[in-house]
């Protein structure tokens, strides 16, 4: 089981980086990627850059050199959904463009012409995640649910309470995970995305502050429920192969 992990930015990174022993690391413009040895099993892990574009860019580079098996995307996000606080974290079961309107040649508001209007991801690898979440005693609230993705950062309140509307399910909104998801989609590769809130959507100055006082904590949260998930994934991996050989 090749599992690799993509963040935007450094910071979302060093959680990971900082238990693991890196044996090769490559750069490709802004992408870094990086083949690591975590809890004694092999790792792939990415630093995108931030924005869709980086993080499609990043995707498709990875599953070229290395055809992951699985792809879980971890960082920060962006609150929507009301009670949520800095530090829950958000497991992805649908993305959604939050940005994108062609509804006037009627397709639904986020889809890109000719694309999907919405992502589902994986069923069993969210079973997988709810079993874990389940099955740990996890220090924040973990919820699952739609993640928007969006070029924009979302600090002005009248968009926000736009998007809400056009989205009323909406938990959380990052800048990558879609472009990710989308790229993944092409080869056939899925996707687990988990986001940590960094700061609540719709609050102007506060919300920029927020999220520059607070990403740490969100990186961290994500890093430390992205590590359950891989720990589980690589001790059931490892007791089958121990049953095969």
């Amino acid at each position: 089981m090749r599992i690799a992990i993509i963040t935007a930015m450094e910071e979302e990174m060093a959680p990971f980086r900082s238990q693991s022993q890196i044996k090769v690391k490559t750069q490709v413009g802004k992408v870094i990627i990086e083949e690591v040895i975590y809890r004694g099993e092999p790792l792939i892990l990415v630093e995108s850059g931030i924005g869709k574009v980086n993080a499609a860019i990043a995707t498709t580079l990875l599953i070229e050199r290395y055809k992951p098996d699985l792809i879980i995307n971890s960082g920060s996000a962006g609150a929507f959904a009301a009670g949520l606080s800095v530090g829950d974290v958000i497991v992805a079961t649908q993305y959604v463009y939050g940005d994108v309107d062609a509804t006037c040649f009627g397709y639904e508001p986020g889809q890109v012409p000719q694309m999907p209007a919405k992502y589902e991801l994986n069923a069993a690898w969210l079973d997988m995640a709810r079993q874990t979440a389940t099955a740990a005693d996890l220090p924040y609230f973990l919820d699952f649910g739609l993640v928007l993705t969006l070029d924009s950062f979302m600090s002005e309140s009248e968009r926000v309470e736009g998007i809400k509307s056009t989205f009323p399910s909406v938990k959380v909104s990052d800048m990558e995970g879609l472009g990710i998801v989308q790229a993944a989609a092409q080869y056939g590769i899925p996707v687990l995305a988990v986001k940590a809130v960094s700061d609540i959507a719709g609050h102007g100055s506060v919300t920029a502050n927020s999220f520059d006082d607070n990403l740490d904590v969100a990186a961290e949260h994500a890093a430390h429920y992205t590590k359950l998930l891989v720990q589980q994934i690589q001790s059931i991996y490892v007791k089958s192969e121990a049953v095969v050989e």
